[in-house]
């Protein structure tokens, strides 16, 4: 059964990934992004941003392993993180709130997000399936 501290560890793991990704702090390798992002997304991964535009695992992979060192000024915190429903032994649906700090692509550039993301155990690996991401102003916290 999954547990709240293991969806806790993966949300930071690779919130701090894209973090040092951007920031150009990590190695950057095939090896080392496949290891840090591309692995833990599934085939049919689904990104629902704030925007409501619909990103699949293929529209991500190059725009983010292009985006290395772009961005020095980017952070990611994460907050909240809750399991909502287990799901069987293997899948599980959690929130959690997030908080990014100079992003580029993104008004304001300073902004949080409520997300949801259904992910599966597989190994021992937590696996990203769904994640939606809704735009959370600062007066609704």
């Amino acid at each position: 059964m999954i547990n709240t501290e293991e969806i806790a560890a993966e949300v930071a793991r690779l919130h701090a990934f894209i973090s040092g990704w951007f920031r150009g702090e990590l190695e950057r390798s095939p090896s080392a992004f496949d290891q840090g992002f591309t692995s833990v997304l599934a085939d049919g991964f689904v990104n629902v941003q704030p925007s409501g535009e619909i990103l699949l695992k293929n529209d991500l992979l190059a725009p983010i392993e292009a985006a290395f060192g772009r961005n020095r000024d980017f952070y990611i915190e994460v907050s909240e993180i809750k399991i909502r429903k287990a799901i069987g032994e293997d899948f599980c649906l959690a929130t959690y709130l997030e908080f990014q700090r100079g992003a580029k692509n993104t008004d304001p550039s300073d902004n949080y997000r409520r997300s949801t993301v259904l992910f599966e155990s597989v190994e021992g690996k937590l696996i990203w399936h769904h994640i939606h991401e809704t735009a959370v102003k600062v007066t609704d916290l």
